[in-house]
């Protein structure tokens, strides 16, 4: 497994996702959920993902992590109108994480950030907080999280970047690689889009020399032979799929050659 910097941590380049994957709270769900973490530590994965707004999911991970906190970096979400109220919210994901400690915490989507900003600001002054962060789903808000960005007050941003939506190549990546703020890379799969409804069998015959066994990992691989992101964090509730994933991590960079033909082959099957 590869590991690059997220600020100032060392993170696997593939992370682990839990939007909609870990929003389960029944022991017999808990279960698969629990074998995913045993996977990560596996296979060197040493990053989690969630949010407030991911329903159970904040809870899923702090009970399948229970005991072995120490070996994974958490980040969470704000995703909330005002202060008093984005305090509450903040409160719950540190007692779902059952931690008094959070490597990252992130205002989702931008919303509320001038309120929620001071909040974290003032948390990771008091040690409570690692990292901040924000993320950003669609293009028009990039304009702002690059304003965020050239203010100095964040370390991290996140944002969806894939062999087909690649708006952030323009000028975002170009930015967090000058300032030095990490990058993380949501839907690298297209929340599964693009290795599920494709409308035949990629053709994986020029990938093979170059290692990469399921379209997954092209697709994983292509997100990460971009230097300029930090980690990406495909989501997933099949314990196999760790194993899988995280592959990708552990390759060479993608020659430029294989990213367009990953890139065309993809768009050629949509």
């Amino acid at each position: 497994m590869e590991y690059r910097k997220l600020g100032n941590l060392d993170v696997s380049v593939i992370g682990l996702g839990t939007l909609r994957s870990f929003d389960v709270t029944e022991p017999a769900d808990l279960e698969p959920r629990r074998q995913i973490i045993d996977n990560c530590l596996a296979h060197g994965i040493n990053f989690i993902d969630s949010a407030a707004m991911y329903g159970a999911s904040e809870k899923a991970v702090g009970i399948t992590t229970e005991g072995r906190r120490d070996r994974f970096y958490l980040a969470t979400k704000v995703r909330i109108e005002g202060k008093e109220a984005g305090k509450r919210q903040i409160a719950e994901s540190f007692a779902n994480f059952n931690t008094d400690y959070i490597d990252l915490l992130q205002i989702h989507n931008m919303i509320d950030w001038q309120t929620h900003l001071p909040t974290l600001e003032r948390l990771k002054a008091e040690g409570k907080v690692g990292m901040i962060g924000v993320t950003a789903m669609v293009n028009d808000a990039y304009p702002g999280v690059m304003d965020v960005m050239r203010s100095g007050r964040i370390d991290t941003v996140q944002v969806p970047y894939n062999v087909v939506q690649r708006e952030v190549e323009a000028e975002l990546l170009p930015l967090a690689h000058e300032l030095g703020i990490g990058v993380m890379v949501m839907e690298p799969l297209k929340k599964g889009r693009y290795v599920k409804e494709l409308k035949g069998e990629p053709d994986l015959t020029p990938l093979k020399g170059f290692g990469v066994k399921t379209w997954a990992q092209a697709l994983l691989s292509w997100v990460v032979s971009d230097p300029r992101v930090s980690i990406t964090i495909p989501a997933t509730s099949r314990p196999e799929r760790i194993t899988e994933n995280a592959l990708s991590g552990a390759l060479e960079t993608m020659p430029q050659e294989l990213r367009d033909f990953v890139r065309e082959e993809t768009v050629r099957l949509l």
